[in-house]
């Protein structure tokens, strides 16, 4: 009862050290989250860019799903400094039965991120570099919206300007392609990353270095080095939590945090409580002081392209951030995101994150390609990271946890409890017999002295 002997056991079997079970599935390749984005077509590019209609007209298509599938390499376990180091190796596969169509297939009417993502870079550049760009867009004759198929949308696509960008301010236009999930899943980019193994701080995310990726990226120094504390990747985390315990979240390609809060407990089919964590409103609006209020800025992870993520649809956002963009219906039922904790093992049983992309454009009206887009925060797409199910996998344990061993606990203290009782009841009866054997001597022994009688001997039962 002191010692809680279930916590203790789910400590031991959960342990990172050399063949453990834990460390053997850290090793493995799994098949984790789906991903499910929505692209937002612009249905009224013309009247827009005439200036015919102020507001920017997006209906969302999607979803195209793809499957994470992971496998972490170079694996460098410390057991005595209580740290596991390794590098994430991250694939996607498409999952056509999830999707509306293939990506390939379907064509959309989008803004030119391209053409955008160049504007915001150059908007502070002194003049004359800001009218060199302009003439280069009449050059080679930009569009602000183009039509283009989804996977070149999301995946990337060759643009003269980048290119030509690329060479004029290599030290501004890191890129040579644009793509949205090529931004947040950059094949160019090695992390390192290192978590704590203890108790304690169990699968918590200490450092993450980002280096370009070479034959020597090891030797080389790191691009990016981030420190962390609190942190996670959503799928694992100290067992034994408690609700004070604060949990952040850090994905991949993102490299700002989600700020958990706890909303309460879910009674689920195996019998114990879930916890409830929804993403504060923290999160969202920290930036407020840099001018990005209910938006997360990733400019610095994006190469100083001014991409913010906000909640779906700018669910709980200020509406005049939208207030020029129509066809955003935000809806807490489709839109919000939930995680679903199992506190004891420190698992995650369920996971729904919604985020949007978006792009917080400048004032871009040095050029007449640009200006209608200027101050304008444009919705791009936005993700549905669902995790796969792992009731199947876990509901036996999870039910040895919260009821089998449970009732074995209670029945074996009942059990020894009662033992013990009854050997301290056995104990209470021959203390007394024995104090009542004491007292009949005494008077025996007083009766002797005064009549001079033989001595009576109490005997007592040997046990």
């Amino acid at each position: 009862m002191a010692l809680d002997p279930i916590q203790l056991l789910i400590n031991y079997n959960t342990r990172v050290t050399n063949n453990s079970f834990m460390f053997n599935m850290f090793q493995k390749e799994v098949d984790g989250a789906h991903l499910s984005l929505y692209v937002f077509n612009v249905t009224n590019a013309q009247e827009f860019m005439t200036g015919e209609d102020h507001s920017l007209n997006v209906q969302e298509v999607g979803p195209f799903t793809y499957a994470e599938i992971r496998q972490n390499i170079d694996i460098d376990l410390d057991e005595e400094a209580g740290e596991l180091e390794f590098t994430p190796n991250m694939k996607l596969r498409f999952v056509p039965e999830q999707s509306v169509a293939r990506p390939e297939d379907v064509i959309v009417t989008v803004p030119n991120l391209a053409l955008l993502s160049v504007a915001s870079l150059v908007s502070s550049l002194p003049f004359f570099i800001r009218n060199t760009f302009k003439l280069l867009f009449s050059t080679l004759n930009c569009k602000s919206i183009t039509t283009i198929d989804v996977y070149s949308f999301l995946w990337g696509y060759s643009d003269p300007l980048i290119s030509q960008a690329y060479n004029i301010v290599p030290g501004i236009v890191y890129f040579d392609k644009f793509g949205i999930m090529d931004r947040l899943y950059d094949n160019k980019t090695i992390y390192r990353m290192r978590v704590g193994i203890r108790d304690e701080d169990r699968f918590s995310i200490k450092t993450l270095k980002k280096y370009m990726k070479s034959d020597n990226w090891m030797n080389e120094r790191a691009l990016e080095s981030y420190k962390y504390k609190n942190t996670y990747e959503g799928a694992a985390y100290p067992p034994g939590l408690n609700v004070e315990t604060p949990i952040n979240i850090y994905r991949l390609g993102v490299c700002r945090e989600l700020n958990l809060e706890f909303h309460g407990t879910k009674n689920m089919e195996y019998g114990g409580d879930a916890w409830i964590y929804r993403i504060s409103n923290e999160t969202f609006n920290r930036d407020c002081g840099a001018g990005v209020c209910g938006m997360m800025d990733l400019s610095s992870c994006t190469y100083g392209i001014p991409i913010t993520m906000s909640r779906t649809h700018f669910l709980d956002t200020d509406p005049k951030i939208y207030e020029r963009i129509k066809g955003i219906n935000p809806d807490p039922s489709k839109h919000d995101s939930h995680f679903l904790l199992e506190p004891n093992i420190g698992i995650s049983l369920s996971t729904s994150l919604s985020l949007q992309m978006n792009m917080n454009l400048a004032d871009l009206r040095f050029s007449d390609k640009t200006e209608m887009f200027s101050d304008l925060v444009l919705p791009v797409a936005y993700i549905k990271v669902v995790q796969q199910d792992v009731f199947d996998t876990l509901n036996g344990i999870l039910r040895t946890i919260h009821v089998t061993a449970p009732i074995t606990l209670i029945s074996i203290e009942v059990t020894m409890f009662l033992i013990a009782v009854a050997i301290l009841a056995y104990s209470g009866l021959l203390l007394y017999r024995r104090s009542k054997c004491k007292a009949k001597k005494k008077a025996y022994a007083k009766l002797n002295l005064r009549q001079n009688l033989p001595l009576i001997q109490c005997q007592l039962k040997k046990t």
